[in-house]
């Protein structure tokens, strides 16, 4: 069964207990008591609930942090990539203008050696006997001999110079368009690192999305199942109270009837252990009701401030006898009390606290949880130093 509709046939039969207890006839504290117990069962699943949603936000949340890790990784070297791309790019613009420098040498070079051949061709191929004939003394020999010769090595070194230029740009041409194609395969496999990236990131945020959107769904149906416990706590008070009022009233009449030799007079209830008279002014019967509810129960520490539940605190206790009086809106610490009320004892209910303890007299009696180790209720008859406590007490009581 999920949780919304336990809460909900919770809250139905919350209702119907509520009406009973506060019509006061007929009712049952032990239903009650047993009611209430359940609440603060569901009250606290539900906690537990949003501890373990907080757990898994946390988890998610660290899983997040890594997804974003790794994609300021995956982005750093696609931008490496990137810029290596960039640098490559630009070596081969260079390329290429030494390239085109080149072959503008070379076509310089050859229209040269094209030339020359040319006139080499009209002037005839020249021969051993033709230049020593043609040659006008030893002198002009050698240096015709020379020029030729020169003619032949500068033809022959362009030829070279053009031939090597040539297939080094051809060399460099393709290790750059290599290296350009290999490039631009790293470059899409960053991008797709990145893609896959952003998707992890993206599945991480909707669940942590949904996640937060659980979370608050469950701290709403907490807080309606405590605003539920604390109705049916007011409630339970005051139909303790008027059981009380109704018990004093009927006790009155009976030592206020007759006696006859046949019809002995009726004994009167026993009160708690230690226990002031629920008789008196109604507040004060309404705080004595509420607090002989919770007389005997454990100290928890925050008990009765909504964090715990089975037993009640120093403070805690009084905010539970109080408000059922209407004397506190919520659960107060021991601290608050300390500027609660009005300064001074009051002439039935004094509160008296400081900064760690809180205990209250009522008509005579002390309530303190320090009483649980000696007789197990927090009802007292003996007294006990107030130094070191403010004493406080509601308006007119």
């Amino acid at each position: 069964m999920s949780v919304p509709s336990r809460l909900t046939r919770r809250a139905s039969a919350l209702a119907v207990i509520a009406a009973a207890l506060i019509a006061g006839a007929g009712a049952t504290p032990d239903a009650g008591h047993a009611q209430l117990g359940q609440e603060r069962a569901a009250a606290q699943q539900l906690r537990q609930a949003v501890a373990a949603e907080s757990t898994r936000i946390d988890a998610t949340a660290a899983g997040l942090a890594d997804a974003q890790a790794r994609l300021a990784r995956l982005e750093a070297r696609a931008q490496r990539r990137q810029d290596e791309l960039r640098a490559t790019e630009d070596r081969l613009i260079r390329a290429r203008i030494r390239l085109t420098r080149l072959q503008r040498k070379a076509a310089f070079a050859m229209a040269t050696l094209s030339r020359n051949l040319v006139m080499t061709y009209k002037a005839g191929e020249p021969n051993v006997v033709s230049v020593v004939m043609d040659a006008h003394g030893f002198k002009d020999l050698i240096e015709r001999v020379g020029f030729f010769k020169r003619v032949a090595n500068r033809n022959a070194n362009i030829l070279d110079v053009t031939r090597r230029a040539r297939a080094a740009v051809r060399r460099q041409t393709v290790d750059l368009g290599r290296m350009r194609a290999r490039l631009a395969i790293l470059s899409r496999e960053a991008v797709a690192d990145r893609n896959r990236a952003g998707v992890i990131r993206n599945a991480l945020l909707r669940r942590q999305e949904g996640q937060l959107r659980r979370r608050a769904g469950t701290q709403a149906r907490l807080v309606a199942v405590r605003g539920r416990i604390d109705r049916l706590e007011r409630a339970q008070a005051a139909a303790a109270a008027a059981a009380a009022a109704a018990d004093t009233a009927r006790q009155t009449a009976t030592r206020a009837a007759p006696s006859t030799p046949s019809a002995p007079s009726t004994p009167s209830a026993p009160s708690t252990p230690s226990a002031p008279s629920a008789g008196g002014s109604g507040a004060v019967a309404k705080v004595v009701a509420a607090a002989n509810e919770i007389a005997s129960t454990p100290y928890v520490w925050g008990g009765g401030h909504g964090g715990a539940s089975g037993g009640y605190d120093c403070s805690g206790s009084l905010s539970y006898a109080l408000a059922a009086a209407g004397l506190v809106s919520g659960p107060l610490t021991s601290g608050a009390f300390m500027s609660w009320g009005e300064p001074g004892p009051g002439a039935h209910i004094t509160v008296y606290a400081n900064g760690g303890h809180a205990f209250m007299i009522v008509d005579g009696r002390r309530f303190d949880t320090s009483n649980l180790s000696g007789g197990g209720t927090r009802w007292s008859s003996g007294s006990r130093t107030t130094a070191g406590f403010v004493a406080r007490h509601p308006p007119g009581l």
